[in-house]
């Protein structure tokens, strides 16, 4: 099986070239890893997303296994999607790819935190998508001969 840590990279680059979009009114930006954690600092997320009238922070996560565990997101990721999403008009997703499976969903953190504090629930398995207990989103793919798939570029998405 591949390396979990360059699928990660891979579906963040996805993402890129699938919302650095300005001709089509995103203001898309990469946030430049931390790797030091340099006088503290840290990224709740990967990208910041910007499509009139609403702003959207997406973190990025990749797995080859049949279920996105929760634990994925760092305390720090999980709080700090959660604050900016209480703020009028900003929404926090999570970009989940399941590589083998060449499908890709985005969920509201704070469908998230409804499955994790009230359901009691701790990962999503995409072998069992028809009873997830939260909506979502699936990015819409198209046909491609590469290694990862390719986003449709969709606007009704965010």
């Amino acid at each position: 099986m591949a390396d979990q840590s360059n699928i990660g990279k891979k579906a963040e680059a996805k993402l890129k070239e699938w919302l650095d979009r300005p001709d089509d009114g995103y203001c898309f930006q990469r946030i430049p890893d931390q790797l030091t954690g340099f006088f503290g600092s840290k990224n709740i997320c990967d990208f910041f997303l910007y499509k009139k009238p609403n702003m959207y922070f997406i973190e990025s996560k990749a797995t080859w296994n049949d279920r996105f565990d929760f634990a994925m997101l760092t305390d720090f990721q999980y709080d700090g999607l959660l604050k900016e999403s209480k703020i009028e008009g900003v929404t926090s997703y999570v970009a989940v790819l399941f590589a083998t499976y060449k499908r890709a969903f985005l969920i509201d953190i704070r469908d998230i935190q409804h499955c994790k504090d009230d359901l009691k629930v701790k990962s999503l398995n995409i072998k069992k998508i028809a009873k997830w207990p939260i909506p979502y989103k699936e990015i819409k793919t198209v046909s491609s001969r590469k290694q990862l798939l390719d986003y449709a570029k969709e606007d009704n998405v965010l």
